[in-house]
């Protein structure tokens, strides 16, 4: 049997006392959390056509640099905000590591899921997210689930509320965005956390300590239920009256399309089964690479 190594020193860096407050408030900020999924939700019709007005009067290749210019100098402030601090301590490889993935699949999913690169804001959107739930939880897997989740409930108010003109499938390329976003912040919450080792034993996945993702797994399970009673459609049928919603009335033309409306890029548009997969993948992705580590927040000091 191995013994856990000690508890790396707390660090006295403003954001890891921040992210200890966060911790010994749940109720507080986690009120603030929800508050803040709800800003970046509902307001969807005003920022959309503040960015129609922009394109009107500047171009769509203008807005486009505009939401590029935002999302690489969001990045660069907390790339210099953690890779000062995090060299200097005990976990570096592995926040070093998880960045660097997350990049990289930030990339491929604009390369592969993208029409135009104002779906960039998706990652700087819900990186907030993850910090606050890395910082709640102080765990990669709850945290990323529960971003999931509200990155879930986020397309089902764009889908089910907002005119269907602007709108035309519950997107979850949207949602494997919104996961990245959050992923982001997760790592970026991890390089300000004090890190121990897990004992083997420990390494194994409770699902009892995971609400998030007994959430998603319920949501999926009551998705495979309805969808094998044809309550749910994955694609709109007007000839059949007997389901109760649903996921989309577009049908991509190709696996990989250029949708002219959605931008000037081709891309591949996922499908309920695809998106559930890759996000379930990804999250066991960053599950596996946190494994042996157990996260704590820096205690108020004395």
């Amino acid at each position: 049997m191995t013994t856990p190594a000690p508890a790396f020193a707390a660090s006295r860096h403003p954001i890891s006392r921040i992210l200890g407050a966060i911790h010994r408030h749940p109720w507080i900020w986690g009120v603030l959390f929800v508050g803040y999924a709800a800003m970046v939700t509902f307001p969807h019709t005003v920022v959309q056509f503040y960015a129609n007005e922009y394109a009107i009067h500047n171009g769509h290749a203008a807005l486009y640099r505009l939401a590029t210019l935002f999302v690489l100098t969001v990045a660069a402030v907390f790339s210099a905000l953690v890779f000062p601090h995090v060299v200097r301590q005990p976990q570096s490889k592995l926040v070093l590591s998880l960045w660097c993935l997350t990049l990289l699949l930030i990339v491929g999913s604009w390369s592969a899921f993208t029409g135009n690169n104002t779906e960039l804001v998706h990652y700087p959107q819900y990186f907030p997210e993850g910090v606050l739930l890395m910082a709640l939880t102080l765990s990669p897997v709850d945290a990323l689930t529960w971003v999931v989740v509200f990155g879930g409930l986020d397309e089902a108010y764009q889908f089910w509320c907002l005119p269907r003109s602007r709108v035309s499938l519950y997107d979850f390329n949207d949602i494997f965005m919104d996961l990245l976003g959050g992923a982001a912040g997760v790592v970026f919450a991890i390089g300000f956390l004090q890190a121990t080792r897990r004992q083997k034993s420990d390494m194994r996945l409770d699902l009892r300590r995971q609400p998030g993702l007994m959430a998603i797994g319920t949501l999926i399970s009551l998705g495979v239920i309805l969808w094998a009673l044809g309550l749910m459609l994955l694609v709109n049928d007007k000839s059949n009256h007997h389901y109760w919603f649903a996921l989309g009335d577009f049908r991509a033309p190709s696996f990989w399309a250029h949708v002219l409306e959605n931008g000037p890029k081709h891309y591949h548009t996922l499908t309920p089964i695809e998106g559930c997969v890759l996000i379930l993948m990804t999250i066991g992705i960053y599950a596996w690479l946190t494994r042996k580590y157990a996260f704590t927040a820096a205690k108020q000091p004395n």
